[in-house]
Parts: C-alpha cells; structure tokens; sequence
C-alpha cells in the first residue's frame, strides 16, 4: 500500500529573507531586477516615493542632491512608490516615471508599487520594518509608515542601520550616511 502525500500552504513557504540583497523585485519598467545587484553599496530605501504630496518637491530635491553627492562614494538611493495612502499613487507606474524625472531630474533607481500596509504587505516592506523596529532615529518605531518618505538606511550587507520619519528631510540624514559611509 502505497503513502499519499500532500503538498500543502506550508510546503510552498520560502525560508525568511536575512539580508535586502536576496530580494528580487520588479523596477518601474516592469524588469525582474536582483537587489543583489547592488550588494556592497549602502543603500538608502525611500518608500512611498509620491508625486501628489506637498512633501514631495523638498524630498525629492534633497534625494537627488545626496545621490550627485555620495553615489560615488557607494551610496545608492531606491524609490517605491506605493499607493495605500489616500490613493496618492493611483497613477501607473510609467506616469511616475515621467513625473519624477522629468520634474526633479531623479536618475536613482525606481521601483514598482509595494502595498506597506494591511494584509498584502509586500515581503520587502515586511523585511525593513521588521529589521528596524529597535532603532529610534526619530521619536516613533518604523512599524508604519504614516505616509510620504519613510527612509531606511541600510549598510553594505543590507541591514537596516536606521529609520527616518517621512517627516525628516533627506538632508537630516547627512550626519548617519557620512559616518556609515565612513566604515
């Protein structure tokens, strides 16, 4: 008599990720792109990049000048857009694209829309606000992100080093990307 085996949910999980690097994602064009790819750089991850909020132009702004700054140093900068706030991001994908070069000139990588909160909380999100719940940059934990701008600094092995609040500007982060540039 032969065993019958059956394949259930639990069978298909896939081991937790330990470092941002292992993640594959699609960027803003729809390309499957390996964060490995970036492996060895610090990286500063924005999420909630938006083009309808008055944070926006300041942020983006400072982004982009911190990118001309310190890119050569082996810092990269990554924007998702996500579209759970307000429906800020109800645009598609290529109109953000547009929208963001053509207005504030951003050449830093950008991302597909990842869901930050609630049941379909993309498993990258998962992974930074996990990784970054001990650290207290700013006066609250990163385990939401209220909305625009949340930034999470990571170090050359894709661990979350610090959070910043979508309320703290890009330029209040000079300080911690110079001195993890630094090691």
């Amino acid at each position: 008599m032969g065993c019958l085996f059956f394949k259930s949910a639990v069978d298909n999980l896939q081991p937790p990720k330990k470092s941002f690097f292992e993640f594959q994602l699609k960027d803003i064009d729809g390309v499957d792109t390996s964060l490995s790819k970036f492996k060895g750089k610090k990286v500063i991850i924005c999420v909630n990049v938006a083009c309808s909020c008055g944070l926006t132009s300041g942020n983006y702004s400072e982004l982009v000048a911190l990118y001309k700054k310190y890119s050569a140093q082996g810092l990269e900068i990554l924007g998702f857009p996500c579209n759970q706030f307000m429906n800020q991001e109800s645009k598609p994908e290529p109109e953000i694209k547009e929208f963001v070069i053509q207005k504030y000139g951003v050449s830093f990588p950008l991302f597909q829309k990842i869901e930050v909160n609630g049941p379909n909380t993309h498993e990258l999100y998962q992974f930074l606000r996990l990784n970054s719940n001990n650290l207290r940059v700013s006066e609250t934990s990163a385990r939401q992100v209220p909305w625009n701008f949340g930034k999470f600094l990571l170090d050359s092995q894709g661990n979350v080093v610090a959070f910043f609040q979508p309320t703290q500007k890009p330029n209040e982060m000079i300080a911690h990307i110079e001195k993890l540039l630094s090691q």
